[in-house]
């Protein structure tokens, strides 16, 4: 199965940028002194409820998260980072034994924690993770899975984050989830027609901007680097398995930690 999303790389640059961010005038890390970008973090929670809640964003969201039937939760130490508003709860069908929650918005950690409550799931901690040595705050090997639905898009740079999960990861511990097809034509169209316009209608800021620091990492590039660090047990990419990657729009997701790599 190819995960190579080429069609991005033989576009003009002026349609390039508005698929996927202007990253030539624009690096990868954020810039925590840009005022839209500040701004745009503010809103952040705005911005989920109506553009991931709602319409085709709710619609795509939800893509991925039946994997997590895949996986054993009874008696399981679970992570989970960035857990938004943890709409996948309901494919968790056994009582994990602890749920710790991480996540830089507390508005988001405020939401899930109530959502485990009221399931019924005991959690341990509600953890705001964020540091500047992406340092996870647990023993090693003391995590038997962690969930991560579109946040791997997120963190850069992404080794780092990745080699703190395998630290924590207990032997054979897993890793479950799903990411956008980003730097995809298909993600990229959908992106222009949907939250771009949203962005610069609403807030009036340059989303071609924000989305280089909020989208560093390409699909293709966060699933070679799990396959360097953990080894791929299922993967399957939505809602046309059988296309490729760059006619989809979001990829589920299970790696296993192995002490061989």
């Amino acid at each position: 199965m190819s995960n190579n999303l080429k069609i991005r790389n033989i576009l003009p640059y002026p349609i390039y940028k508005r698929l996927f961010g202007d990253r030539r005038k624009y690096n990868l890390y954020p810039d925590n002194m840009d005022k839209d970008l500040a701004f745009f973090k503010s809103q952040k929670l705005d911005f989920y409820n109506n553009t991931q809640q709602k319409g085709v964003g709710d619609r795509v969201s939800r893509m991925a998260y039946s994997v997590v039937r895949r996986v054993n939760f009874a008696g399981k130490k679970v992570l989970e980072i960035g857990p938004g508003v943890i709409r996948h709860l309901q494919y968790i069908n056994e009582k994990p034994k602890e749920y710790a929650l991480c996540d830089i918005n507390q508005d988001f950690l405020e939401i899930a924690a109530k959502q485990l409550k009221n399931s019924k799931i005991p959690f341990k901690k509600i953890l705001n993770c964020e540091s500047e040595e992406h340092r996870l705050p647990f023993e090693d090997k003391s995590i038997d899975i962690i969930i991560s639905f579109n946040s791997l898009e997120h963190l850069y740079p992404l080794d780092s984050y990745l080699l703190e999960m395998k630290r924590v990861l207990s032997n054979s511990g897993l890793i479950v989830g799903g990411i956008p097809c980003e730097g995809g034509l298909a993600w990229g169209i959908g992106r222009f027609l949907t939250t771009r316009r949203y962005v610069h209608k609403k807030y009036g800021i340059n989303y071609d901007k924000i989305i280089c620091w909020q989208h560093p990492n390409f699909a293709d590039f966060i699933l070679q680097r799990l396959d360097n660090h953990f080894n791929r047990k299922y993967l399957k990419r939505s809602p046309f398995f059988w296309l490729p990657m760059d006619l989809n729009l979001v990829t589920s997701y299970i790696y296993e930690k192995s002490e061989i790599k």
